[in-house]
């Protein structure tokens, strides 16, 4: 069994924030199911999304009837990935100084 902490990071964390998504008609877990990763019964509940210079990286984090948690590697083109939300927000701030504040400007 594999453990890790479930916190986005970057190798500085310059930037640190939120995310929200929500999904398109045509989401991540019907690309997956499309895929073959998804099986009858299981459940999506996680993404994790990795962007660097010359790398892309997706996993999944699957459950199913069972309750063991799974990650799975997702071969996914950028576009196609956003394509699987109809909305995405992210919100991030230098050091993560206005995480989860309100905040005030002119």
């Amino acid at each position: 069994m594999t453990q890790e902490h479930f916190t986005a990071t970057t190798q500085y964390n310059d930037w640190k924030g939120s995310v929200a998504a929500d999904d398109a008609y045509e989401d991540f877990t019907k690309f997956l199911s499309i895929a073959g990763i998804l099986k009858q019964g299981d459940i999506v509940k996680g993404i994790t999304f990795h962007f660097a210079e010359n790398f892309f990286d997706v996993h999944a984090y699957i459950t199913d009837d069972t309750q063991e948690l799974r990650r799975e590697s997702v071969k996914i083109t950028l576009e196609q990935f956003f394509k699987t939300f109809k909305r995405f927000s992210i919100k991030i701030s230098r050091d993560g100084d206005f995480d989860a504040q309100n905040i005030d400007f002119m």
